[in-house]
């Protein structure tokens, strides 16, 4: 097991700002692990989720969402304090577009919210309220420059 320790550029505590640095948040349910990617010497475990509701982006109805962490060979990577998503489960995810490769790298940590489906569809879940709030008072981290 290897921990690995997360660093942003910006702070991804701050939903307004996440909401503004992504190019898609959604209420979605995972549906399966569909590869584990090495990408400079680390696992990056990539979903396939379907969109229940686009809060921000263009709607679709999937995404291939990509994490750090996973198993590859004998090796497991976890960043610390976090766990990876987990099929059948569903969550509120920001995500941004990776050019060229048909994914969307997760953004802000894990602390993606567990979402109950039917509260959802009753407009009843705080999760979901509290990032269509996000999403409305979205704002692009200033820590960035504006070109990325």
């Amino acid at each position: 097991m290897h921990t690995v320790h997360s660093s942003y550029a910006f702070d991804v505590t701050d939903q307004t700002k996440v909401a503004g640095f992504a190019d898609y948040v959604v209420v979605a349910t995972v549906n399966r692990v569909a590869e584990v990617q090495e990408r400079d010497g680390a696992p990056y475990t990539v979903f396939d989720v379907t969109v229940d509701e686009t809060l921000k982006g263009e709607p679709v109805k999937t995404l291939r969402v990509v994490q750090l962490g996973g198993t590859l060979g004998k090796d497991t990577w976890q960043v610390e304090g976090e766990s990876l998503l987990r099929p059948g489960t569903t969550y509120v995810l920001a995500a941004k577009t990776e050019q060229g490769r048909g994914t969307h790298q997760l953004v802000g940590g894990a602390d993606f919210p567990v979402v109950d489906r039917s509260a959802a569809r009753a407009e009843g879940s705080g999760p979901v309220v509290e990032w269509q709030d996000s999403v409305a008072r979205q704002r692009w981290p200033e820590e960035l420059p504006k070109s990325s």
